[in-house]
């Protein structure tokens, strides 16, 4: 034997490379089935002393493939304790997985007498860190039918961090395990994954190289979505969970959940829409709540879901839902933003309300809304002038500031705090508001509930005519809130008319619906933010001029007058050629007491130099008489 030992010495590790390898060791070292466990351990242990490694481990190799698998159990005590674990190792990774079941449960007997099994832990270790998934799949069937301890435990091994397994790994061991009947493992295995996920820290990075935070559960999601595009795979798992008996379990599961959607990263959150479309109202609140406060606090996450849920089409649902809502105490200061999503309707999406931004600021302009409502009459004397309130207009922008975008420019409103983008959302109905409404109180909601839903409803001029928004503001109850809606409804009609795709004839019907309606503090609120625009630096001249026209043509003279002389008046904003602009409309249609407009507005400008730019303008522009008119002011 010593000779074949001499023959084989010079042969290298290219063994161990060919395409075949069994077949080659079969060649090779079928001695191995003929010796004596005593005299191969000898054998080895010699090749070592003579430097042939690479044939030792060829030859264990070989004992691993070649012997019955009762042997290799019976058998590994007789090998030094490295070897055992390389023997079984390699049995449990290169035979028939069956045969690595078998051994697994083998070797778990045979150790079930001491205090640990440490090969038994090797095999299953080695086979669910580096068996194909269908393998591991089947070992675990095996081990489930007769040592459940075993399956759980290789199921546990797979899943954790350590194991060196990706997302798709774990996508795909779930699919197999699903499909060779073993849902209680498939199961665990998807508990253990989210946990993990959930558990590590922000910014670690996966087996897959996934970094970001939320780019874990990301790819997670992304290769259940590739395996499985209609299966829903997380979210019939957390659905199942949060629909059990078990009060502790649904605990948990709202507690994993709110960290899986805290953690996820941006895009779209296919489990943040599941949980907000479809949970029942209790989950959706606890859920939220999680998200608003402790340890997975994050009111951005918070926001989207609340925003899903209230895009549902079931108002009974959505009264329980402010109901519940509501008496949450980490969420009550937040149910105005929900009614306002509500109100938004199905059509605006996820981010479709942007309550977080705008209502913020309509809050804060209670006090100042009521105190205008007082004062109106008195600013208004004449010819309907609002005095110098551009001024004051002013200060109340940069207080609006708060409510700025990361570069200082504040959304444009579409009436539902929604960021206008031309969407075209179509809020609740009219009737769906009122049935809301009626459910509030069956479900015995806080009546401050019915009040901010009549507030919500009020302000959302997007999609709505102007008899919708008169019908609204009537069923705000009291008349403060009534005056501040009006006002609201006013700003966000003009920040609406602003959008370069907006309907300015839209815009004059329903200025002038409110205008029949007796609601002026909603007409000079839309005037006021059209000539003085709390979110810009500058002013479209043109649209103001445009809009003015189309109001003297629908006979809402003295509106239209308001109008343009806010406009003009605001020398601090106005330009030469926003005159010059205007100038050429108002003589167009043509403004009766032209000429006074200019010389109370233009013609009283404190700054001489830009007045004495304005007379420039008019006369290069061909606008001689009304340069004349600017200059007559001056005698």
């Amino acid at each position: 034997m010593s000779g074949a030992h001499g023959q084989e010495a010079g042969r290298r590790t290219e063994h161990l490379f060919q395409l075949d390898l069994a077949e080659s060791l079969n060649e090779a070292y079928a001695w191995v089935t003929r010796i004596q466990v005593a005299q191969f351990v000898g054998i080895l242990s010699r090749m070592r002393e003579e430097h042939r490694e690479a044939m030792a481990m060829r030859a264990l190799h070989a004992f691993a493939l070649r012997r019955p698998v009762h042997e290799l159990v019976r058998l590994a005590d007789h090998f030094d304790g490295r070897d055992a674990v390389m023997l079984m190792a390699t049995a449990a990774l290169s035979r028939p997985v069956g045969e690595a079941a078998e051994l697994a449960l083998m070797q778990y007997e045979a150790e079930s007498g001491g205090e640990r099994a440490p090969i038994t832990a090797s095999i299953v270790h080695d086979v669910a860190c580096q068996r194909t998934a269908f393998d591991v799949a089947v070992f675990v069937r095996v081990l489930e039918q007769r040592e459940p301890t075993l399956a759980k435990r290789t199921v546990q091994v797979f899943a954790s961090p350590g194991s060196g397994r990706t997302n798709l790994d774990k996508a795909l061991l779930h699919t197999a395990l699903r499909d060779e009947g073993c849902h209680r493992e498939a199961d665990r295995l998807l508990g253990l994954t989210l946990r993990a996920i959930a558990d590590s820290p922000p910014g670690a990075a996966g087996p897959g190289g996934a970094g970001e935070e939320g780019e874990e559960m990301a790819d997670l999601a992304g290769a259940f979505q590739h395996l499985s595009p209609a299966g829903r795979v997380l979210e019939r798992w957390v659905e199942e969970r949060l629909n059990g008996s078990d009060a502790t379990e649904v605990q948990r599961t709202w507690e994993l959940v709110a960290r899986l959607i805290a953690r996820r990263g941006a895009g779209h959150d296919a489990l943040a829409e599941h949980i907000g479309r479809t949970a029942q109202p209790r989950h959706v609140v606890k859920l939220c709540a999680l998200l608003a406060r402790g340890d997975s606090a994050s009111p951005v996450k918070c926001a989207l879901v609340r925003r899903y849920a209230a895009g549902r089409t079931s108002v009974q649902d959505l009264a329980v839902l402010v109901t519940f809502w509501h008496k949450e105490p980490a969420l009550t200061r937040t149910t105005r933003e929900l009614l306002t999503d509500i109100v938004a309707g199905a059509g605006a999406g996820a981010y479709g309300s942007g309550a977080d931004v705008h209502d913020s600021r309509v809050a804060a302009e209670g006090s100042r809304v009521g105190a205008e409502g007082a004062r109106v009459g008195a600013q208004r004397a004449g010819a309907g002038i609002d005095g110098s309130g551009a001024g004051a207009e002013r200060g109340r922008a940069a207080a609006d500031g708060a409510g700025r975008g990361p570069d200082g420019s504040a959304p444009r409103s579409d009436g539902s705090g929604a960021v206008a983008d031309g969407s075209g959302a179509v809020p609740r109905t009219l009737n769906e508001l009122l049935q809301l409404d009626e459910w509030l109180r069956v479900e015995d909601a806080d009546p401050q509930c019915s009040q901010m839903l009549s507030h919500a409803a009020a302000v959302h001029v997007e999609g709505r005519s102007g008899a919708d928004l008169v019908t609204l503001l009537d069923r705000v109850v009291r008349s403060r809130d009534r005056t501040r809606a009006a006002d609201t409804v006013g700003r966000r009609l003009a920040m609406a008319v602003m959008r370069p795709d907006a309907d300015r004839g839209r815009f004059v019907d329903c200025l002038r619906a409110l205008h029949d309606a007796r609601y002026s503090v909603a007409v000079r609120a839309a005037c006021r933010e059209l000539s003085d625009p709390s979110d810009a630096l500058t002013v479209d001249a043109a649209l103001v001029a445009d809009v003015a026209g189309r109001l003297h043509r629908a006979g809402l003279h003295k509106i239209a007058w308001t109008l343009l002389e806010r406009l003009l008046e605001n020398e601090q904003l106005v330009t030469p050629d926003d005159v010059v602009e205007v100038v050429g409309g108002v003589l167009a249609l043509p403004l009766p007491d032209a000429e006074l407009l200019l010389r109370a507005t233009v013609g009283r400008w404190s700054d001489v130099g830009h007045r004495d730019d304005a007379v420039t303008a008019l006369r290069d522009a061909g606008r001689r008489e009304a340069a004349e008119w600017v200059i007559k002011s001056l005698r």
